[in-house]
C-alpha cells in the first residue's frame, strides 16, 4: 500500500521561504517583510526567512518561550551575498538562538544558543563605542565567531578578540585597517572548518528531518526519510493565508473507493480535517503566535477499525510554495499503544533530557586578559580558574553541602594562592586578584604566546595536577583527561566521556575548535540536554513502498562558559577533541 498523502496547500513568497515583517509592536511576524540593515536605510528590502528556519522557531517557542525581537539576518562570506544563512531570534527577553536558513548551510539547525546579550547586541555595542554602525552581520567560523560590516563595506566589530591582537590595532582604537587582509590569510582554514562542520551535520541532522523539496514538475519522489510519530503527538508547521487541502495518494494496488476510505480514516485521525470534506484541512483550525501562522495537527489516541491490524500509518504532508516547489514531509505513525507517560510531542521528538553540575549557577565566568607583549593569558588557564573558583563559590555559599575543603583553592593573598581562605573567589573577572590567579595557573600549565595567542596543548594541561591536589583539602583530588594529544578530528567517544562526567557533577574543560580566529580553545562544559527520535530511510520501487530499519536521531548540546569577554556562556553542538575534569 502507498502511504496516504496530504497536500498541505500554503503559499509562500519565495523558493522555501516564508515572509518576515515588523509589526508596531516590534514583534517578529515570520509571514511579511523585514528591512535589511545591509542597504541604505532610505531604501529598504525585504528580506525572507526560509520555512525550515520558521518550523524550527515553532519548536523553539515551545521550550523557550515568546519571540522577543525582530529576527536578525545573519549572512555569510563563503555562500551568495543575497542567501541569509542564519536567523537571530530572541525568546522571552531573556535567551537568544541563532537558527540555520536550512541544509545549504551545512550547519546544525541551532547553531547556537544561550542567555542574552546576543552576540549580534555585543557587535552594535562594540561599533557604537568606535561611532560605527553595524549593517550586515556575518557568522566567521562553525564555532560561532561574528563580525559586523557598515554599509560601505568595512568591517566595524568582531566577537573574534584575537582579530584586534593582530596588525596595527591597539585595544583603544580597533579600526580594522587590516581586518580584511586577516580575513583572506583565515580564508582557506575557514572554508576547510566548513567543509568539516558541514560533514558531521550530514551524518545526523538535516537527513534525518524528513523533508524533501520537489521541483515544480515533479508530483513523486523515488527515496525519502520517514519520520516515526507516535499517537497523541502533536506536528506543527507554518503556513500563510492560503487554502489548505487534503489529497489521497493513489496506488495500483487498490481501487479507488478503498483509497477514499483511507483518505476518511486518516483525516479523521489528524483531527484537522473539514468535517464536509475530507480533502481540505479546517481553516478554522490554523494558529497564530506573535502573528506566526501555522497548522498544529494532532494525532489521535483512537486507531479507527480500517488500521487496526496495521502497525504503522504512512503519511505526507505538502506544502506546495508560490514558486511550485513543494516540501514533502513523510510520517509513520506507530498505531500501538504506548504505556509510557503522554507528552506533547512536537515534531515527533521526545522531550529533553538535562544532566548538569549542582548549583551551576554559582560557576563563575572568567575571561582572557593581556599580558606580556600584549598576548591574552589562555583560555587553558581561565577554563582552570573558572573550574577552581567554582569550587570554592560553592563551598563557601553552601559549608553545609560541599564542606570547606575547597576553599584554600582560592585565598585573600594578591595572587589568590596565598593569604586567609576566607575570600571567596568572584563571579567575573573584575579584580586584579583572580587576574594574578589565573596567571599563576598560566605559569604552572606552561602557557606560551604564539601568534598573539595564549597556547596551552593538551598534553600540558596536566600539570594542573599538582596546583590542584596540593589546594584541595578534602576528599581525593586529581585530574583525568581522554587524551593528552590534541585529536585533529572531533570524536563521539570524548562527547561521551564528557556527558558521562557531567551526569556525575563534576564541570568539564572541552577542547573546541572555535575558527580561524580561536583556533583551539578550552571552554568549560556545566550541563548538557538531549532529545531524540525516530526516522527510517524508503524508497519506492514498482509502485511499492520499501523501507529499511529504524534509527534513532540526537539531538545533544552542552551549555558552556566560553572564557570570553563578549560571548560569556551559549548552548552549543558536542564536537570535541579533547575533555578533562577535576575531580576529588
Amino acid at each position: 500500500m502507498r502511504p496516504v498523502t496530504l497536500l498541505l496547500t500554503a503559499a509562500v513568497l519565495a523558493g522555501a521561504c516564508a515572509d518576515l515583517t515588523v509589526d508596531e509592536s516590534s514583534q517578529a511576524d515570520l509571514l511579511g517583510g523585514l528591512k535589511d540593515k545591509t542597504d541604505n536605510e532610505d531604501e529598504p528590502k525585504d528580506v525572507r526567512i526560509s520555512w525550515e528556519a520558521a518550523e524550527e522557531v515553532l519548536e523553539l517557542v515551545d521550550e523557550l518561550g515568546n519571540v522577543t525581537n525582530v529576527p536578525a539576518a545573519i549572512y555569510r562570506d563563503d555562500l551568495a551575498s543575497d542567501y541569509v544563512a542564519y536567523w537571530l531570534v530572541e525568546f522571552n527577553s531573556s535567551q537568544y538562538a541563532v537558527v540555520s536558513a536550512g541544509a545549504q548551510t551545512g550547519d546544525d539547525k541551532v547553531s547556537t544558543q544561550g542567555p542574552l546579550p546576543s552576540p549580534i547586541s555585543e557587535l552594535d555595542v562594540t561599533a557604537e563605542g568606535y561611532g560605527k554602525k553595524c549593517f550586515r552581520y556575518l557568522m566567521l567560523s562553525p564555532g560561532g565567531e561574528m563580525m559586523c560590516r557598515d554599509k560601505i563595506g568595512k568591517i566595524v566589530a568582531t566577537t573574534a578578540e584575537e582579530m584586534l591582537q593582530t596588525g596595527n590595532y591597539s585595544g583603544e582604537d580597533p579600526r580594522f585597517e587590516h581586518a580584511h587582509e586577516y580575513i583572506e590569510q583565515q580564508r582557506s582554514e575557514l572554508a576547510a572548518l566548513w567543509a568539516a562542520r558541514a560533514g558531521e551535520v550530514a551524518k545526523t541532522s538535516f537527513k534525518a528531518d524528513g523533508h524533501v523539496v520537489l521541483p515544480t514538475d515533479t508530483n513523486d519522489v523515488s527515496s525519502y526519510t520517514e519520520i516515526y510519530i507516535r499517537l497523541g503527538g502533536v506536528i506543527r508547521m507554518p503556513v500563510d493565508e492560503h487554502t489548505v487541502s487534503v489529497k489521497m495518494g493513489s496506488s495500483a494496488q487498490q481501487k479507488a473507493s478503498d483509497l477514499r476510505q483511507y483518505q476518511t480514516a486518516v483525516c479523521r485521525m489528524l483531527s484537522s480535517c473539514n468535517v464536509d470534506d475530507d480533502f481540505k484541512i479546517d481553516l478554522s483550525q490554523k494558529k497564530t503566535f506573535l502573528q506566526l501562522n501555522y497548522i498544529e495537527i494532532t494525532i489521535s489516541k483512537d486507531v479507527p477499525a480500517l488500521f487496526k491490524r496495521k502497525q504503522h500509518i504512512e503519511f505526507e504532508l505538502r506544502i506546495q510554495l508560490s514558486t511550485g516547489e513543494i516540501i514533502v514531509k513523510h510520517f509513520s505513525l506507530d498505531t500501538a499503544p504506548s504505556r509510557q507517560k503522554r507528552f506533547k510531542q512536537y515534531t515527533s521528538y521526545s522531550s529533553w533530557s538535562y544532566c548538569s553540575i549542582r548549583d551551576e549557577s554559582l560557576f563563575p565566568s572568567y575571561w582572557q586578559h593581556k599580558i606580556k607583549k600584549n598576548c591574552p593569558v589562555g583560555c587553558g588557564p581561565v577554563a582552570w580558574a573558572m573550574v577552581f573558583g567554582y569550587y570554592d563559590r560553592r563551598s563557601h555559599d553552601k559549608t553545609s553541602t560541599y564542606g570547606t575543603g575547597s576553599q584554600d583553592l582560592y585565598r585573600c593573598g594578591s595572587d589568590g594562592t596565598t593569604g586567609s581562605k576566607s575570600c571567596k573567589a568572584p563571579k567575573y573577572s573584575d579584580d586584579s586578584r583572580i587576574r594574578k590567579y589565573t596567571e599563576r595557573i598560566a605559569k604552572t600549565l606552561g602557557t606560551f604566546c604564539i601568534n598573539k595567542q595564549g597556547a596551552t596543548p593538551a598534553h600540558k594541561m596536566d600539570n594542573i595536577k599538582g596546583f590542584f591536589k596540593s589546594r584541595q583539602k578534602s576528599g581525593h583530588p586529581t585530574v583525568h583527561q581522554t587524551n593528552n594529544i590534541w585529536r585533529l578530528f572531533a570524536r563521539k567517544s570524548i562527547a561521551r566521556q564528557t556527558r558521562k562526567w557531567l551526569c556525575q557533577g563534576w564541570p568539564v574543560v572541552v577542547g573546541s575548535t572555535e575558527g580561524g580566529f580561536l583556533k583551539w580553545h578550552y571552554p568549560v562544559a556545566t550541563k548538557y540536554k538531549s532529545r531524540h527520535r525516530k526516522w527510517r530511510r524508503c524508497f519506492r520501487f514498482w509502485g511499492k513502498n520499501r523501507c529499511f530499519k529504524w534509527h534513532t536521531q540526537w539531538h545533544i548540546l552542552m551549555y558552556t562558559h566560553q572564557g570570553s569577554a563578549n560571548t560569556k556562556t551559549k548552548w552549543r553542538g558536542m564536537s570535541l577533541h579533547y575533555a578533562a575534569i577535576a575531580p576529588y
